[in-house]
């Protein structure tokens, strides 16, 4: 029986590293933190400027350091997770190129951001979550994700950045 798994899955910081920070500080018994890019520049100064778990990264189309990947796919708590930040799959409207992508790849879970949107869905067999944004949400507060994972289950929460 695998060790039940938290994750932080964070996207969109657009400059707020105090958000990210603040995240960060109310999660220190985290496994890992999923950045789904566009603020790479605030996660390195995150990284430098206190404790981070494990940080698994994505590259936003904000994002200019090429050699961070857009895409990657990663075995978590015994699911397969594919991560993007969502702008080459047509989220804003639809999310079947994703779901498309995330079956030929044979993942259980896709995490992205782009859209500034708490979501998630549970579709033909996928698991679909998208954080919000830490920053610049389009509706409501600001926002980030909780992945749990328990003997396999994964568990979806979003929650409000803290103040």
């Amino acid at each position: 029986m695998a060790k039940p798994a938290k994750l932080i899955v964070v996207s969109d910081s657009h400059g707020n590293r105090d958000g990210l920070r603040a995240v960060l500080d109310a999660h220190r018994d985290a496994d890992a933190l999923i950045f789904l890019g566009d603020g790479l520049n605030d996660l390195t100064a995150v990284q430098r400027s206190g404790p981070c778990p494990m940080v698994y990264e994505v590259r936003g189309n904000c994002d200019y350091d090429k050699t961070i990947p857009s895409e990657r796919l990663v075995s978590l708590g015994g699911l397969l997770i594919f991560m993007t930040h969502g702008n080459g799959y047509e989220v804003k409207v639809t999310t079947t190129p994703l779901r498309k992508a995330a079956a030929q790849r044979g993942a259980d879970i896709v995490l992205f951001g782009h859209t500034h949107s708490p979501y998630y869905a549970y579709i033909d067999g996928v698991n679909l979550f998208n954080p919000g944004s830490i920053s610049v949400p389009r509706v409501g507060r600001p926002t980030y994700g909780l992945l749990l994972i328990e003997d396999g289950e994964p568990e979806f929460l979003h929650r409000e950045v803290p103040r």
